[in-house]
């Protein structure tokens, strides 16, 4: 059998040169094959990600504030976060707000926003110190928990840390804990409450990361509607067991979206 015959040409390996472009299509196998860019797309492709501004304490007492690019929520019901810190070269160990959040058992993630995107990235500084002077942010004492929230931010998770995960990696810094919270509080300011009862994402304008040295921020929205999506009626019946509402409130959605071909469905 040939070479050629043994290994078949897949159709994704016969990349396509753009005139305009100033790169060819790009095809690699991470830790295997490079990718050819000056710099390494991974982060910049997984986009945009929102902030985790966490604030801890140590068990000796020091606040500590930082913000992590790999954040998200993990569950509604009970409401449950995740915020992922790498290894620290400069420490030569879990981050900071890993160690506490683990040792501790607590931890406040606060809302990350435009207005306060300078004083997000100051608290970045990898220091023994506490954070939240050098960043000039103010503090705020938690309900339930000990650490502090950024005053400042106008909306704040108080947490318990349900589990620290580890992910190993091929260096320091690419080892990755995964720290997952219970929010067992929730602080959220009047301001940014529309008169509908909703979040005000606009006046909020939520920072998020992008790749490389960039950010970005929410200016415009849009809504879209998933046709039989359950909303929070027949989110409730499914939580109180009662099958009768979801049926009847399913059968209202078919009808609404696809005419009466789908009564008695």
């Amino acid at each position: 059998m040939s070479e050629e015959a043994a290994h078949p040409t897949h159709p994704d390996d016969i990349l396509e040169k753009h005139p305009s472009a100033p790169y060819p299509d790009i095809y690699y196998e991470p830790g295997k094959s490079s990718h050819g860019l000056p710099y390494d797309p991974f982060k910049s492709i997984v986009i945009p990600r929102p902030i985790g501004w966490i604030s801890t304490t140590s068990v000796d007492g020091q606040d500590n504030l930082a913000p992590f690019s790999q954040f998200t929520n993990v569950a509604f019901d009970p409401p449950t976060i995740l915020f992922i810190g790498h290894g620290s070269h400069y420490k030569n160990r879990s981050k900071d707000s890993v160690v506490n959040a683990r040792e501790t058992g607590e931890f406040v993630w606060n809302l990350a926003t435009y207005e306060l995107r300078e004083k997000m990235n100051e608290s970045a500084m990898e220091t023994w110190e506490d954070e939240f002077p050098l960043a000039k942010v103010t503090k705020a004492p938690s309900r339930i928990v000990r650490p502090p929230r950024v005053a400042e931010s106008p909306i704040h998770y108080e947490c318990k840390t349900w589990s620290v995960i580890q992910v190993p990696g091929n260096s320091r810094v690419g080892c990755s804990d995964i720290v997952i919270g219970r929010v067992i509080a929730v602080h959220i300011k009047g301001e940014v409450i529309t008169g509908d009862g909703l979040i005000d994402v606009l006046k909020a304008r939520p920072l998020a990361r992008l790749g490389y040295h960039q950010y970005t921020s929410i200016e415009s929205v849009f809504e879209m509607v998933v046709p039989l999506m359950p909303d929070d009626t027949i989110g409730a019946a499914v939580l109180g067991g009662d099958k009768a509402k979801v049926s009847e409130e399913m059968a209202k959605r078919k009808k609404t979206w696809f005419g009466t071909a789908f009564e008695g469905a």
